[in-house]
């Protein structure tokens, strides 16, 4: 699990720090220097086995040194350091053949990248049929990849107690169509098309008819595999999420945000970038009714300053689930229009 991160020189970072917590949400504008906080823990992960840090990886591709340096400060090196609950380690690139300094990973006892996931914006949506993972290199891809592979081959597996929603059962399809049918109403259906490496999958709503995922709404899709990935990790894993909410309606986004709460309550770590204000206000709601502690939930802030530098502002929100000391550009823009329509 991680505890915090340092950048400096990367992409549009300065310098800048950064505390995570079970629950972790980054929010800001566009360009802000959200994907590159997240493209900072990827660099780190891909490269803790590495005795040369390698800029391009199974997780991340960054290009060239020239590419990812901060060009408004002319930085001449990227630096990143990682905490988690195991030990630290810093990753180092400059322009040189050899860019490795400091930490060398294959003596660091650091474990994260080990237990750290990643389910990209650009995750696979409704299809025909879906691919087994026949391989087992990987768990999951990064846009969500043999997710449904995964639910077809471990349906029956037992989950972990903490991960357990009620009492009924204790398999992992059980919990994974309690909560698609708590946040979005459906359940998933598998099938394994027989002497191939494809799959099926069906949805069901209320009548329980079963639907292609093809013939229905993108949300569905996208939903389930954040659903599998979430229920399938392991005590102090993290998984890194971009834009949960993409298709989902606004009630659909406040129900997920129970889900994200459940996952972090039971010590696993979620880091969600995202520009919704559902998920904002539902754990404002959350906080404020003791379903968590606002101890137990980061929320950073990116925004860029006078030299078009990230800078980071920790959100605190009281007990009572108010904000405190709140900037510009945090989702204010519904009250914004409000105030312009009512003349104000």
């Amino acid at each position: 699990m991680i505890n915090s991160l340092m950048v400096k020189g990367f992409k549009s970072i300065d310098n800048i720090k950064l505390k995570f917590n079970n629950l972790n949400l980054l929010v800001g504008v566009n360009s802000s220097g959200k994907s590159t906080i997240i493209q900072s823990l990827l660099l780190v992960s891909q490269n803790v086995s590495n005795s040369k840090p390698n800029l391009n990886g199974n997780l991340v591709s960054m290009g060239e040194f020239r590419e990812l340096r901060n060009l408004n400060t002319n930085a001449k090196n990227v630096m990143i350091n990682i905490e988690d609950n195991t030990g630290s380690c810093e990753l180092f690139f400059d322009d040189s053949e050899s860019s490795s300094r400091s930490n060398d990973f294959s003596k660091s006892n650091i474990t994260f990248d080990k237990g750290l996931y990643y389910l990209s914006a650009a995750r696979i949506g409704h299809m025909d049929t879906y691919e087994k993972n026949t391989k087992e290199i990987y768990k999951f891809g990064l846009q969500g990849e043999y997710c449904l592979s995964y639910f077809d081959r471990n349906i029956n597996k037992v989950i972990d107690e903490t991960l357990l929603v009620d009492n009924v059962s204790k398999t992992l399809g059980y919990n994974v169509n309690y909560w698609f049918d708590h946040i979005i109403g459906g359940r998933l259906n598998t099938e394994d098309i027989k002497q191939t490496d494809k799959l099926k999958a069906q949805f069901s709503g209320v009548s329980r008819i079963k639907v292609r995922t093809k013939n229905t709404g993108s949300g569905l899709s996208y939903l389930i595999s954040i659903i599998i990935m979430c229920l399938s990790l392991e005590e102090n894993e993290t998984l890194i999420i971009e834009n949960p909410e993409i298709h989902l309606h606004p009630k659909a986004q406040s129900r997920l945000t129970e889900f994200f709460i459940f996952i972090s309550k039971a010590n696993r770590q979620l880091i969600i970038e995202t520009h919704s204000d559902h998920f904002f206000n539902g754990l404002r709601v959350a906080i404020a009714n003791s379903a968590i502690s606002n101890e137990e939930v980061s929320i950073n802030f990116l925004s860029l300053d006078n030299r078009n530098c990230t800078i980071n502002s920790e959100i605190k929100i009281s007990k009572r689930g108010r904000i405190i000391d709140l900037p510009q550009d945090l989702f204010d823009q519904f009250e914004i229009d409000l105030d312009r329509m009512l003349g104000i």
